[in-house]
């Protein structure tokens, strides 16, 4: 085969594949395909994290304070670690809610799991003593004066 066959062989297979490129490009980015690729994605993304527990963390001019969002749980199923500078939040919801109507024959019932634990780092030392944790109305309030860190790190000889 001569330099020129080569040359326009070579052209055509690059057509034939950009062809098939665009044509896969457009059914991906179509709009019942990219609805049905992006329920998918959401469906793996959101079943295999686990719940994050979300936080607000800021401070006052005395203290550090964070505030957890919790809605539902019980003050038993919440626990906190303190550990340097950081808080470790576990949660473990464990309940069976059942209700029962004779006048109108309904039952209803309910199992809820869910366990998770997040882990916030303060700009501060956290003291066991000063440091207060309460839970009302969903709401786990941590707060705690500000001690700056104290220095881990060894001296080597």
């Amino acid at each position: 085969m001569d330099e020129k066959s080569k040359h326009h062989k070579k052209k055509q297979e690059n057509e034939a594949g950009s062809d098939l490129m665009r044509m896969m490009d457009d059914f991906f980015s179509s709009k019942p395909t990219k609805n049905i690729l992006n329920s998918i994605d959401s469906f793996f993304y959101n079943s295999s994290s686990p719940t994050r527990i979300p936080v607000d963390v800021f401070e006052t001019d005395n203290e550090w304070v964070v505030k957890v969002d919790l809605p539902g749980l019980r003050k038993e199923d919440i626990h906190v670690d303190v550990v340097g500078d950081r808080l470790k939040i576990k949660i473990a919801d464990d309940q069976e809610l059942e209700k029962y109507d004779e006048k109108s024959e309904y039952y209803h019932r309910e199992r809820r799991y869910r366990k998770s634990e997040r882990t916030v780092h303060l700009p501060y030392t956290v003291d066991k003593k000063t440091a207060k944790a309460k839970y009302a109305n969903g709401v786990l309030d941590i707060r705690g004066p500000k001690k700056p860190r104290s220095d881990h790190q060894l001296d080597i000889d």
